[in-house]
């Protein structure tokens, strides 16, 4: 499995100020690819026709963002090239121009896991889920927590494997306990943990267990075919379900991922042993 990380190099970023980044590689946009929180992401190729499809997130600068794009840019782009995996979504290269900025990346086709459509069969999420869980595992032995593990942040290549993608929100953990503030844990709502939606900004959280509890969530929105909500009882969901067509180990597995209690939900590396993943 190939897998590094280089957190001493500095993160290398083009500086385009005056420049077009379009113009200056020589490519063109086909389509817009979607929008989200830190900016929208595009489908382009070089004019020429030669070289492979690019995925760019591009991240706007204007006055009232710049702040907050600036931060998430230079965290994704810094986490994305420092830390790296097989099953992460890979940096291709990172530029700052005038009054954008952008990270260019591999072009998932097959799209991300929400457009899988409802209810996936059980051996296939499970590789999912595995692809994912060593992806995590990788962040979090370099003390980095995804902080938005969900299905619009996975993404599928041609040979149907996973990566985790959308490093925006990922937090560095600097803290010996291992904790953050719950202001700073981020994510989105439905897959929020117990220990998250309860605490106060103030309280400290471990934000790797988080990411476990957002793996369960979505490890069930693939069996189930349910759309993740806040508040929802997800251990409970497990144990009634009877059609989920689980191996023994499988459902307990997920059980464990969804545990409440973050003293007795498993890390990721023990995730990993308990995937019996090589």
């Amino acid at each position: 499995m190939a897998a590094s990380v280089d957190t001493e190099t500095p993160t290398k970023i083009y500086d385009l100020e005056g420049e077009d980044f379009f113009q200056r590689f020589n490519l063109k946009t086909v389509k817009s690819l979607g929008r989200g929180m830190s900016g929208e992401v595009f489908l382009v190729k070089s004019k020429s026709g030669s070289g492979r499809m690019l995925a760019v997130k591009k991240f706007s600068l204007s006055e009232d963002v710049r702040e907050r794009s600036l931060r998430q840019f230079s965290t994704e782009a810094g986490v994305m090239q420092a830390v790296t995996h097989d099953h992460l979504v890979p940096c291709v290269m990172a530029a700052r121009c005038h009054d954008y900025a952008v990270i260019a990346m591999p072009y998932y086709p097959r799209g991300d896991l929400v457009e899988l459509g409802r209810q996936q069969e059980p051996r296939r999420v499970n590789r999912y889920m595995s692809h994912v869980t060593r992806a995590l595992d990788q962040l979090h032995r370099h003390n980095i927590a995804h902080n938005d593990v969900k299905l619009e942040n996975v993404f599928l290549d041609r040979a149907d494997r996973a990566h985790l993608g959308d490093m925006g929100l990922a937090l560095e953990v600097k803290d010996e306990s291992r904790t953050a503030l719950a202001g700073v844990v981020g994510g989105t709502r439905g897959y929020w943990s117990p220990e998250k939606l309860e605490a106060d900004t103030r309280d400290r959280i471990d934000p790797f267990k988080c990411d476990v509890y957002a793996l369960g969530v979505m490890y069930w929105a693939l069996l189930s075919g349910e759309d993740p909500e806040e508040g929802i009882d997800y251990l409970g969901k497990v144990r009634a379900a009877k059609n989920l067509n689980l191996s023994s180990s499988q459902r307990s597995t997920l059980e464990r991922l969804l545990e409440p209690n973050p003293l007795e939900r498993p890390t990721s590396s023990q995730v990993v042993k308990m995937m019996k993943i090589k």
